[in-house]
């Protein structure tokens, strides 16, 4: 019987700290895509100056000589890139590098003409 109930405590522990460490990151990526939305008119401002462009795995790489502030930005928005595709990648059950190459595909086909992009062999070229 005490075999059964520390089973049964363990077992709520387990639960409860499951719970609660999911809801934890669902609050932090919930925060961290408001921080992208927010960060968005920037983003779009360097790529449009051709300052930036989107690489083969996901991420922003600069093209030109950058501010720091225009580097704060490119770090910041590489840093919740890679949260979002960690938290892709374990709820898929994939690599967070196979969710950043797919959605580099994406975020290419949805790029607006003059975007620097980078193809799967790493060349760079402007979107037409």
């Amino acid at each position: 019987m005490k075999t059964l109930w520390i089973r049964f405590l363990f077992a709520s522990a387990a639960f409860v700290f499951a719970a609660g460490t999911a809801t934890l990151f669902a609050e932090d990526l919930g925060t961290v895509k408001q921080r992208m939305a927010q960060r968005l008119p920037a983003v779009d401002a360097l790529k449009d100056r051709g300052l930036v462009g989107e690489s083969n795995r996901g991420y922003l790489e600069a093209r030109g000589s950058l501010s720091g502030n225009e580097e704060k930005t490119v770090s910041a928005e590489n840093a919740d890139r890679a949260k979002v595709y960690a938290a892709v990648a374990q709820q898929t059950g994939s690599s967070s590098d196979q969710v950043g190459r797919t959605r580099a595909r994406q975020i290419g086909q949805n790029s607006k003409s003059g975007v620097w992009l980078q193809d799967e062999s790493g060349h760079w070229y402007q979107k037409r």
